[in-house]
C-alpha cells in the first residue's frame, strides 16, 4: 500500500474511532461538567444569601413580611439568621391568626402602619403582638397553605419538630396548622366541584381586575377556581401528612388531597388542549363573553401543580414544551412569564395589569424557578439547567434580584426581592446536588491506583478532537469527589476530548497501574503568568491543592502542558522560569512532592514566521527546568506533533493526534525512576 492509502486508511479508522468515542459518551456527563463549573451559580448562591440576611420584608418596595414570599425563601434565612429570627416570624403569623384560623397575609411594624387610611388596609392588631400591625389580602387563597408549607420547611431543614408543640396564645403550632387547614375547608372549599375557591386573579396573582387596587373581597368581586390555589393546598397536604404522627389525621390529610386531585383533574385540566382552564366561575367571568380567556395558558400555576405531583413525566415535557413556545412568541426571556397570551389591555383595572405588565404577563423568576424545580425532581435535568442560565445570567447582570422583568428583560417592581433570591437558591441547591452525586463513586484506595494532576492550557483541557470514553477504571476527581472518568474531563475547561484518559488506558494496559484518578484543572488559552502568584488560576490551583491535601490525597505525577499562549506573548525565557518556579512551590510548600513533568509546548500556527510555529525561548526554559530540579523531568515534545492531520484546527489535537501525545506522556513516565 502507497503513503497515501495508507494515511487514508489511518485517518479514516480515526475518524471512525471518534464517532465511536462520541456515542459511548454519556449526554449528562455534559451537563453535569457544566453545573459543577458554572461559577454564575456560585456568585448568585452568594449574593442571594447576602440579600436574604438583610432582613424578612419581600424587597425594597415592601415594608411588610408577606407569608407566600416567606415560604419561599425561609430556608435561606436560615441559612444566615439565628433559629429565634425565623420562629418570631412565623410566630408573628400565628398570633395574627383569625378566629376561624385564617391567616394574614402580612405584618408590618406597627410605627409604619397607616392605621387610619380609609380606603387603603384593614389593619389587623394583636394584644400578645402590640409591636406589629397585620391584614389580609383576601382575594388570594394561599397565605394558609405558605404558611403551612414554611412551617414544614423549617422542620424539616432544623430538625425541630419540638417547634409544633410549641404554645403560642393557649395553642400548639401544631393545633394552629389544623385550624388553618380547616379554615380552608369551611369558608372555602365549593362543594359543588370539591375545590377551594378565591377571587379572579392572573394566575398565581393578588389583583383582582373590579378595583384599580383590587386587593380587597367586595360585592364586585367575582368568585372562582383555579389551578394556582388548589395545587398549593395539595402540597401543604403532603406537608401536614409528613409533619404528624397521628395516622387518623395522616389517612383525613390523604382522603382530602386525593379528592382535590379527582376534582382538579376532572373540573380544572382542558385534555383536549394539554393545559388548565384558568377559572371555573361561581358568580359569573369579569371579562366580556367575547374573551376567549381559555387561549391563555397559565406558566406559574402549572408549575405548582407539577411541584402537587399532579402530571406524568409525558404531561411535565409536554407542559415545558409549550411554555418554551409561548417564551418566544411573546420575546420573553425565561419561562418566568406569567402568562400567554396575556389578558387584553383594560381587562383589570390596576394601571399596572397591561399586557406584559406586572402579573398580567410579566417575567417572574419567582415562579419560573420553581418551574426548574419539577423539571429536577422529574429527572429532566437538562433542560432545567437551560432554563436556569438565563435567570442566573439577569441577576448578575442587573446586580441583584428584582421582583419581575419586562419581555427585553428590563428589572421591574421592588428591587432587593428576597422570593427570587430564595427561589433560585432552592434551585441551585438542586441542580448542584444532582450534579455533584450523579454517578459518583467513592475514590480509589487500591495500592495500583495511580493520580495524575494535570493542568496547563487548552491542550491539557477539553479541546481536542473526538470523545473518549476509557475502557478501563479511570476516575475523574472533582472538588472532593470522583467520577467515572470520560470527555470532557470534569475540572478542565472545554467540551471537547483530552489526552488524559488516553494515557490513562495506556498505563493501565502497560500495567504501570491498576486502575488512575485523574484531577484535570487545565484552562484554554492562558499564559503561565495566570497560574503563578498573583494571576487569576492560582487561587484555583492552591484551592485544589488544598482540597487534595485535606482528603489526603497524594498526586504520583503532577503533568504540565503549556507555552503555546506565552509563544504569542514572547515570553522570555528568565520569566518562564521564574513563575514556573513559584508554581512549583505552590505544591512544593505545601508538602506534595510528587515528580512534575513538564511537556516541551510552545507551537502555534499564528507564529510561523519564526522557528517554523515555535519558540525558542519557551522551550529552552522547559528544558532549562528539568536540568535545573531533580524533581522536574522532560515530557513529551508536543511541538513536533504539527503535521495537518495531528492538529484539527492547527493548535488543538485531532483523534489521531490525541493517541500519539498520550503516547508521548507513556514513554516520559516510563522513563520516571
Amino acid at each position: 500500500m502507497n503513503k497515501i492509502g495508507k494515511f487514508f486508511l489511518t485517518a479514516t479508522l480515526g475518524c471512525l474511532t471518534a464517532s465511536a468515542w462520541a456515542n459511548e459518551v454519556d449526554d449528562l456527563r455534559i451537563v453535569q461538567k457544566q453545573i459543577l463549573e458554572n461559577r454564575t451559580i456560585d456568585e448568585v448562591n452568594r449574593m442571594a444569601h447576602q440579600i436574604v440576611a438583610s432582613g424578612l420584608n419581600a424587597g425594597d418596595g415592601y415594608g411588610e413580611v408577606w407569608i407566600r414570599d416567606f415560604n419561599t425563601f425561609i430556608q435561606v434565612t436560615m441559612d444566615v439568621s439565628p433559629d429565634s429570627v425565623v420562629t418570631h416570624a412565623l410566630n408573628t403569623f400565628f398570633h395574627f391568626q383569625g378566629k376561624t384560623g385564617d391567616i394574614v397575609d402580612g405584618y408590618i411594624d406597627i410605627k409604619k402602619a397607616d392605621l387610619d387610611n380609609v380606603g387603603g388596609y384593614k389593619y389587623r392588631l394583636a394584644d400578645s403582638c402590640p409591636q406589629y400591625a397585620a391584614h389580609k389580602n383576601t382575594v388570594e387563597t394561599d397565605h394558609e397553605t405558605s404558611l403551612i408549607q414554611a412551617v414544614y420547611q423549617y422542620v424539616k431543614k432544623s430538625g425541630n419538630k419540638a417547634y409544633l408543640k410549641s404554645v403560642i396564645n393557649g395553642k400548639t403550632v401544631e393545633q394552629r396548622l389544623e385550624d388553618a387547614l380547616n379554615f380552608l375547608m369551611t369558608e372555602k372549599f365549593n362543594k359543588q366541584y370539591g375545590l377551594i375557591i378565591g377571587a379572579t386573579t392572573a394566575d398565581w396573582g393578588d389583583v383582582q381586575p373590579e378595583h384599580a387596587w383590587g386587593v380587597e373581597i367586595d360585592e364586585n368581586t367575582h368568585f372562582s377556581i383555579d389551578i394556582y390555589d388548589n395545587a398549593m393546598l395539595i402540597i401543604a397536604l403532603n406537608n401536614l401528612m409528613e409533619l404528624t404522627d397521628d395516622q387518623a389525621k395522616k389517612d383525613k390529610y390523604a382522603a382530602i388531597k386525593d379528592g382535590l386531585a379527582k376534582n382538579i383533574r376532572k373540573h380544572l385540566w382542558d385534555e383536549e388542549k394539554g393545559k388548565y382552564i384558568p377559572h371555573i366561575y361561581l358568580n359569573g367571568s369579569p371579562f366580556p363573553a367575547s374573551f376567549d380567556e381559555n387561549q391563555i395558558y397559565y406558566h406559574g400555576g402549572t408549575a405548582v401543580a407539577i411541584l402537587a405531583g399532579l402530571h406524568s413525566k409525558e404531561e411535565i415535557a409536554d407542559a415545558n414544551r409549550k411554555m418554551l413556545e409561548n417564551v418566544k412568541a411573546a420575546g420573553a426571556q425565561t419561562i418566568g412569564l406569567t402568562m400567554y397570551p396575556t389578558y387584553p389591555a383594560g381587562a383589570f383595572q390596576g394601571v399596572g395589569m397591561y399586557p406584559y405588565g406586572y402579573q398580567n404577563g410579566g417575567d417572574w423568576t419567582w415562579f419560573g424557578a420553581r418551574m426548574i424545580w419539577g423539571l429536577i425532581e422529574n429527572g429532566f435535568i437538562k433542560e432545567a439547567y437551560t432554563e436556569l442560565v438565563p435567570m442566573l445570567n439577569r441577576v448578575v447582570a442587573n446586580k441583584g434580584f428584582n421582583e419581575w422583568y419586562t419581555q427585553s428583560g428590563e428589572p421591574k417592581g421592588s428591587g432587593t426581592f428576597r422570593g427570587e433570591a430564595g427561589v433560585l437558591v432552592k434551585a441551585i441547591e438542586m441542580m448542584r446536588d444532582w450534579a455533584k452525586n450523579y454517578r459518583a463513586v467513592p475514590m480509589v484506595k487500591e495500592e495500583g491506583n495511580k493520580i495524575l494532576f494535570t493542568f496547563g492550557q487548552s491542550n491539557s483541557a477539553n479541546h481536542g478532537q473526538g470523545l473518549y470514553k476509557p475502557h478501563n477504571k479511570v476516575l475523574n476527581y472533582f472538588e472532593g469527589m470522583t467520577y467515572p472518568s470520560q470527555d470532557p474531563l470534569i475540572g478542565a475547561t472545554g467540551e471537547g476530548g483530552s489526552v488524559w484518559n488516553i494515557l490513562a488506558d495506556k498505563m493501565i494496559d502497560a500495567k504501570m497501574a491498576s486502575s488512575v484518578t485523574l484531577i484535570p484543572i487545565g484552562v484554554g488559552g492562558v499564559e503561565i503568568s495566570a497560574w503563578a502568584e498573583g494571576g487569576f488560576l492560582n487561587g484555583k490551583l492552591i484551592e485544589t491543592i488544598e482540597q487534595m491535601k485535606k482528603q489526603g490525597i497524594e498526586p504520583d505525577y503532577i503533568l504540565w502542558h503549556q507555552g503555546e499562549s506565552d509563544n504569542i506573548a514572547n515570553t522570555s525565557t528568565e520569566d518562564y522560569i521564574r513563575m514556573f518556579e513559584n508554581i512549583r512551590g505552590a505544591f512544593r510548600s505545601r508538602g506534595i512532592n510528587a515528580p512534575i513533568v513538564v511537556a516541551v509546548a510552545s507551537y502555534h500556527p499564528n507564529c510561523l514566521e519564526e522557528d517554523k510555529g515555535c519558540s525558542r525561548e519557551i522551550r529552552e526554559a522547559q528544558m532549562q527546568l528539568a536540568k535545573k530540579y531533580k524533581d522536574i523531568y522532560l515530557g513529551p515534545d508536543t511541538d513536533k506533533l504539527d503535521k495537518a492531520y495531528q492538529r484539527a484546527d492547527g493548535v488543538h489535537f485531532s483523534s489521531l493526534g490525541q493517541q500519539e501525545h498520550a503516547e508521548g506522556w507513556l514513554k516520559a513516565l516510563k522513563n520516571i525512576k
